[in-house]
């Protein structure tokens, strides 16, 4: 797996948080355009990226779409699903592929 020290969100937290969650990290390669989730769709992973950037899109009633969000290694995707799957209000999609 790589070092957990290229998520910023990662390295903040405490050793002890840290090792409760380590052996639930897995490694994953993201070619870009790939789409994460969906709006709607239940959310049953939880992403940290490393050196990936992923767009959180949502639709406009207008039938647009806006990025409503930016995500790089400091942050997370898919945190809901640490609420019980909550039903996601925006689509994931990869716009810089990588880890």
């Amino acid at each position: 797996m790589p070092s957990t020290s290229t998520n910023l969100l990662l390295t903040s937290l405490s050793p002890a948080d840290l090792k409760r969650i380590e052996g639930h990290l897995k490694p994953y390669k993201f070619p870009q355009h790939k789409v994460l989730f969906e709006a709607g769709d239940s959310v049953s992973s939880v992403f940290f990226p490393y050196d990936c950037i992923i767009s959180l899109v949502v639709t406009l009633s207008s039938g647009e779409m806006i990025e409503a969000a930016m995500v790089g290694r400091d942050g997370v995707v898919g945190a809901a699903a640490a609420l019980d799957g909550r039903i996601s209000l925006s689509r994931a999609i990869v716009q810089i592929g990588g880890a």
